[in-house]
């Protein structure tokens, strides 16, 4: 009777899931209809664009599902964003069934919904970025691996299509973000602390899922060594040079964005949490074991580095996957404590009051936000602004260059016809990826330069006279949410604009003209 239950709460807690994830993907779906893309989407959209193998600061599987999704419904906002709105749904169904595999299908349900009441996960939900499929990868990894190493797991399956599950879905991490190059070794200490990982590393079954992980994560291979290992270097030596020392603020931003991703008060619950793990796992429990190695190694790693680097809000997703699953353990544990009881409602609450505000902030010019910090909003009225100048200039119309990957994307998406665009790199400076894709502009061209005083073109003077023949700055254009000002952006109409290529070989026949 009791084992019947048990089998009727786990149908009922599916059934739920399955229903609201369905409910909840058809509300964001309208929602994704609404909202101008952020500037992170609009540069992974011009990644889809120019499809390739990897690009320079993160690798392609953001990319790929976008140009997939293109593909299939076309390139509106909701069709690059159902990659995410899915991705969502699938999250919520791998939380439920960890929960419920590690504990029972309460603490399931209790960690879907706690997933779904963020910030992080809840509005990321309908933002398309590298970090959507990560978290699903990280969250399938850490599934499957109770099976694996769990004492009551259903072990390797016949020739071990455990371990090559566990190494094609590290692959697939690793194919999104870089950051899932902890993933590999989160599986190989989780194996090493646990009595079935050290048994099944004495197969070959390990090595084989380690295999598929190097092999799906090849194109990146491939695109490193055609571009001189650039992507790699980035995300190492690169990130090492923006340290400069220790800055006391940056910790300061760091708590405070981590307390806007999950809520303040659901943060410190997790952070208690990450503590009680750490200490369980010492003690030798399998399941505690598993869920530690899984968040607190992340947490802390990029605790430590917020005082040398501004950490993003986004980064420390990963880890709190672990940490949301015992989380919920320990609430469903202590239910009858009323007081506890009490702060696990009030916290989730107080996470879904800060993600329906984020929702509809883009929407609703009352909500108080500091407008520097919004990034969704204004972009079609600066393309407004944009074309009437494009339509004056005559044939062929003029290069568009925003200073900054934002704003170069958000133009390349909200111009009409969607033209090919440019960023840092047509002016000399660091494009990031719109570097690797300046050979596909035509050279000798006039250009409209674009600088969005959030991020303002400070050397404007000397930069244009560089790379244009002559310059005359063009009205700026101030744009909005509702009646509040978002941003003022400089514009700039160069004439004769000169690539970097150019202006290089035109100083190296200088140079030799000098040496006759």
């Amino acid at each position: 009777m009791a084992r019947a239950s048990v089998e009727i709460s786990r149908v009922a807690g599916w059934r739920w899931v399955l229903w609201s994830s369905l409910g909840l993907v058809l509300l964001r779906l309208v929602y994704a209809r609404q909202v101008e893309l952020a500037p992170q989407e609009a540069y992974y959209w011009q990644y889809a664009r120019h499809l390739d193998w990897s690009y320079l600061d993160h690798p392609p599987m953001c990319a790929w599902l976008m140009a997939l999704s293109s593909f299939l419904l076309g390139d509106s906002e909701m069709a690059l964003r159902l990659p995410a709105i899915l991705s969502s749904a699938a999250l919520s169904c791998i939380l439920y069934s960890l929960g419920t595999r590690l504990y029972s299908p309460a603490v399931g349900l209790l960690t879907a919904i706690a997933a779904n009441t963020t910030v992080l996960f809840g509005l990321g939900a309908v933002v398309m970025t590298p970090d959507v499929p990560l978290v699903l990868a990280w969250a399938s990894v850490l599934r499957v691996l109770c099976e694996l190493v769990l004492p009551d797991g259903r072990g390797p399956g016949r020739f071990g299509w455990r371990w090559s599950l566990v190494g094609l879905l590290c692959g697939l991490g690793l194919l999104s973000k870089y950051t899932a190059a902890l993933l590999p070794m989160q599986v190989l200490l989780t194996a090493l602390v646990t009595r079935r990982g050290r048994e099944a590393l004495c197969t070959a079954h390990p090595y084989v899922g380690f295999a598929l992980t190097v092999l799906v994560f090849s194109p990146v291979f491939f695109w490193n060594h055609a571009h001189g290992w650039a992507s790699f270097a980035f995300q190492t030596m690169g990130r090492a040079q923006t340290m400069d020392g220790f800055h006391g603020y940056l910790v300061g931003r760091y708590v405070g964005l981590q307390s806007v991703a999950v809520g303040p008060l659901l943060y410190l619950a997790l952070l208690l949490t990450a503590g009680l793990l750490a200490r369980q796992a010492w003690r030798g429990d399998a399941r505690t074991r598993l869920l530690a190695l899984a968040s607190v190694p992340g947490v802390l790693l990029f605790t430590l580095v917020s005082p040398f680097h501004w950490v993003k809000m986004n980064w420390v997703a990963p880890a709190y996957l672990g940490l949301l699953v015992a989380a919920a353990g320990g609430a469903w544990k202590l239910r009858h404590q009323h007081l506890l009881r009490a702060y696990a409602g009030l916290s989730t609450g107080m996470g879904a009051v800060l993600m329906v505000a984020m929702y509809l902030m883009p929407l609703c010019s009352w909500i108080p936000f500091r407008e520097r910090d919004n990034l969704v909003s204004g972009w079609r009225e600066l393309a407004t602004a944009v074309q009437r100048h494009l339509d004056s200039s005559g044939k062929p119309a003029p290069l568009v260059v925003g200073w900054g990957y934002k704003t170069a994307s958000e133009l390349a998406y909200y111009l009409e016809g969607r033209p090919e665009t440019q960023s840092d790199s047509a002016l000399g400076g660091d494009g990031l990826a719109y570097s690797y894709w300046l050979e596909q502009v035509p050279p000798a061209r006039d250009a409209i330069i674009v600088a969005d005083m959030r991020q303002p073109l400070r050397d404007a003077g000397s930069r244009l006279d560089m790379h244009c023949a002559s310059v005359r700055e063009l009205p700026p254009v101030t744009v909005h949410r509702g009646a509040r000002v978002v941003t003022t952006f400089r514009l700039w109409s160069c004439q004769g604009w000169r690539a970097k290529s150019e202006l290089a070989r035109r100083q190296a026949h200088s140079t030799r003209a000098d040496e006759r």
